[in-house]
C-alpha cells in the first residue's frame, strides 16, 4: 500500500469536500490515505461533516475566513511539515471542486514509474471533455498569454509549472522545497511553487490522461469581466481575488525576469482602459 497525504482548502463546500475525500478514498483501493483539510470559517458545516466520515484519517485545520486559497493550502502543507512524514509517503495537493475519476490517483503512480525526481500532475478536464487546469510551461515571449497548457498524452512531455488541481509530489521533494511563498494571498502560489520545482532540477510532467472533471472558473463578475465598468475592473483586479499589483509583479519579476515583469504587469491596465 501506497501512503498518501492529500491537502485541500475549502469554503462552503461541504457536498464537494464531501466528494472529494469519498471518491479519492474509494476509488483507489491500492493506496492509503491521509487527508488534511482546511476549513477556512464556511458556515455551511463542511467541517462538522467532514470530521463524521467514518474510517476516514482526516485532519482538519481551522481558519479565520480570511485565507483564501493560497492561505489555506499554506496552513495545509505548513500542518503537514510539521508532522514529520515519513520519506516514503507521498502529497497530493488538489481541490476539492475536482470529480475524480475511478483509479486516477493510482495511475498517477504509474506515470511516476518509482522515479524520485518527478512531480505529477493531473490533468482536468470540462463537462465538454475540453482541457482546463494542469501542467503549463512558459509561452514565447511575444505571445498574449505568459504560459501555455500540456495536454494529457502517452508520451511525456516535460512542463514547467502547473495548477495544484491535482498534483502528486513525493515526500522527500516537499520537504527539501517547503511551502508556498507566503507573498500570495489567492492565486500565483501554484503556478510559482512548480516555477520553483523546475529551477530546483524535479521533472514535472503530465498523467496520460484526464484525472476527472473540474470547470474553469467563470470570469464573470471578475476583473476580466467586460460588462463591468473601469472602475469596477479596476477594483476587482487590485482586490485579494484578482490580481494584486504587488503580487502580480512579485511573481512575473521573480519567475520571467524584469523586461517581462514590466511588460505584463501593464497590460492588465490596458485592457481595462480599452475596455478589452
Amino acid at each position: 500500500m501506497r501512503n498518501v497525504t492529500a491537502i485541500f482548502t475549502s469554503f462552503n463546500r461541504k457536498e464537494q469536500s464531501l466528494r472529494c475525500v469519498r471518491s479519492l478514498a474509494e476509488q483507489n483501493p491500492s493506496i492509503t490515505f491521509r487527508f488534511i483539510v482546511v476549513d477556512d470559517g464556511s458556515t455551511d458545516g463542511t467541517g462538522e461533516a467532514l470530521l463524521r466520515l467514518p474510517d476516514t484519517d482526516l485532519t482538519l485545520v481551522e481558519g479565520n475566513g480570511n485565507l483564501y486559497w493560497c492561505g489555506g493550502m499554506r496552513k495545509g502543507i505548513e500542518t503537514f511539515l510539521a508532522s514529520e512524514p515519513a520519506d516514503e509517503g507521498y502529497c497530493l495537493l488538489a481541490n476539492d471542486d475536482v470529480a475524480f475519476y475511478p483509479h486516477s490517483i493510482e495511475k498517477l503512480f504509474d506515470r511516476m514509474a518509482g522515479r524520485s525526481d518527478v512531480v505529477v500532475v493531473g490533468a482536468a478536464q470540462n463537462e465538454e471533455g475540453k482541457f482546463t487546469y494542469g501542467l503549463k510551461c512558459r509561452e514565447a515571449w511575444y505571445k498574449k498569454n505568459i504560459t501555455k497548457r500540456i495536454e494529457p498524452s502517452e508520451k511525456e512531455i516535460e512542463g514547467e509549472t502547473f495548477n495544484a488541481n491535482c498534483v502528486l509530489i513525493p515526500n522527500p521533494i516537499i520537504k527539501s522545497m517547503g511551502n508556498l511563498d507566503p507573498v500570495y494571498r489567492h492565486s500565483l502560489g501554484d503556478y510559482d511553487y512548480g516555477f520553483r520545482l523546475s529551477r530546483a532540477g524535479y521533472h514535472l510532467i503530465s498523467s496520460k490522461e484526464y484525472v476527472g472533471v473540474c470547470d474553469k472558473n467563470s470570469i464573470q463578475g471578475t476583473w476580466n469581466d467586460t460588462t463591468l465598468s473601469r472602475k469596477e475592473r479596476l477594483q476587482k483586479k487590485e482586490s485579494p481575488k484578482g490580481s494584486p499589483r504587488k503580487e502580480w509583479w512579485h511573481f512575473l519579476r521573480k519567475n520571467f525576469g524584469l523586461l517581462s515583469a514590466v511588460k505584463y504587469s501593464v497590460i492588465p491596465y490596458i485592457r481595462i482602459l480599452l475596455r478589452k
